[in-house]
């Protein structure tokens, strides 16, 4: 399964997820440290920046979506009903209508 998606979409989910979202601490599981500075929570996703802005990084429980500078981008999950499963949140994210 060839992994696609527009930059521009996930740009404007991370927005929505940081606007909206619920603000919290982003720990690594190993060392317990702050590893990307603030997380936000909407929907299922969590979204995450590096120190310069130039790395994000959108998940949930199994999956991840990193951007990279330039439009790269990787995502990382177990199985394809995991990455099923993360873009429905994707598109929920999307949808979302603030109160």
């Amino acid at each position: 399964m060839k992994n696609e998606i527009d930059i521009h979409r996930a740009l404007k989910v991370f927005n929505k997820v940081t606007q909206y979202g619920e603000k919290r601490m982003a720990e690594d599981d190993e060392t317990k440290k702050n590893v990307f500075g603030n997380d936000y929570y909407l929907c299922g996703i969590s979204a995450q920046t590096d120190h310069d802005g130039y790395t994000i990084v959108l998940s949930d429980a199994q999956v991840s979506l990193t951007v990279f500078f330039h439009n790269k981008y990787q995502f990382e999950y177990p199985s394809n009903d995991a990455l099923d499963n993360f873009l429905r949140r994707f598109n929920d994210v999307e949808n979302y209508q603030a109160a």
